[in-house]
C-alpha cells in the first residue's frame, strides 16, 4: 500500500509510476546514467511492458525524486523471480535515505501487483557494478547475497544478487 510518511516536513509517497511521470523519469535516468542512451525511448518502452514491469517512482510533496523499475524474470508462474531492474534517485536528493524507502515500499508493491495477477512470488534478483555502495543497501533491504560476477559486463563487472526465499 501507499503510505506517506513525513521527511524534513514534506510528505514522502511511494507510489505506481503513471505515463505523466516518464519525462521526469527519463530525466532522472539521464543524470544518474549519462553514458546510456535513449533514456526516454527506454523508459517509455519498459513502461509499455505492463504487467510485466512497473516503474514506481517516490515523492517529496509532488516532486519526483526518484524511481524504481521491478519485472517479473522468469515468466508468470507459481513463484516467480523478481527483478530490481533499475533504480535511481535524483543526485540532488542522494543520500537522504529515499533509495531505501523506495526499495523496501515498492517491493511490498511489486510483489502485491504480482498475487493480484494470480502468480506468487519465490525470489529476487538485482545486479550492479562490481564496488557500488547500493549493494550493501540490496543486501540489507532484499536479503539478497552475491550468486555471481559476470567479469567484463558492460563497463566492469557486475555481481548478480540473489534471494531465493522470498515470502
Amino acid at each position: 500500500m501507499d503510505e506517506a510518511a513525513h521527511y524534513k516536513g514534506l510528505i514522502m509517497q511511494t507510489r505506481k509510476a503513471t505515463e505523466q511521470d516518464l519525462d521526469r523519469i527519463a530525466q532522472i535516468y539521464l543524470q544518474c546514467f549519462p553514458n546510456e542512451r535513449n533514456h526516454l525511448l527506454w523508459v517509455r518502452a519498459s513502461f509499455s511492458s505492463f504487467p510485466r514491469a512497473v516503474y514506481y517512482v517516490i515523492e517529496e510533496g509532488d516532486i519526483i525524486s526518484g524511481y524504481i523499475l521491478w519485472c517479473v524474470k522468469n515468466g508468470f508462474r507459481d513463484a516467480c523471480i523478481l527483478e530490481l531492474e533499475q533504480i535511481a534517485v535524483d543526485p540532488v536528493n542522494s543520500r537522504k535515505g529515499l533509495g531505501r524507502r523506495l526499495i523496501t515500499d515498492s517491493f511490498a508493491l511489486f510483489k502485491n501487483h504480482v498475487a493480484e495477477i494470480g502468480h506468487g512470488v519465490g525470489a529476487v534478483i538485482v545486479t550492479t557494478s562490481e564496488g557500488n555502495f547500493a549493494e550493501n543497501l540490496y543486501k540489507s533491504t532484499l536479503k539478497v547475497s552475491r550468486a555471481a560476477l559476470l567479469k567484463g559486463y558492460g563497463s566492469g563487472d557486475e555481481v548478480i544478487l540473489y534471494n531465493n526465499s522470498v515470502a
